[in-house]
């Protein structure tokens, strides 16, 4: 699953942003700013099991993510955006676990590889 896909793939968030560097860089550092406060309030509407919070909160990271080249998070995020009220109480779980992971790595590259 999204563990084969790159974390960040500067070419595609280059082809997405009409090969404006600057912009794909503001963009990026954007979500990573944000991207904590995400998961607190994911975490929240999990507890909760708010599942109409939840995919609030999954969509709006989704649309984000859309100008980025950020694969393997764009990839569960997708997946969870589309199926989130399909999906059992383990499937999302599992699910969210597997964005928390994408966060993090995320996180941990912070910028696009040179």
């Amino acid at each position: 699953m999204s563990q084969s896909l790159a974390i960040l793939d500067q070419q595609k968030a280059l082809e997405r942003v009409s090969g404006n560097k600057k912009l794909a860089d503001d963009l990026l550092a954007m979500l990573i700013k944000e991207l904590p406060d995400y998961k607190l309030t994911i975490k929240a509407e999990l507890q909760k099991q708010d599942k109409e919070e939840l995919r609030k909160i999954i969509h709006k990271i989704h649309g984000g993510l859309r100008y980025l080249g950020a694969p393997a998070l764009m990839d569960i995020i997708s997946q969870t955006d589309y199926q989130l009220f399909d999906l059992s109480d383990d499937q999302l779980n599992s699910n969210i676990e597997t964005i928390f992971m994408e966060i993090d790595r995320l996180l941990e590259l912070g910028k696009y590889p040179e």
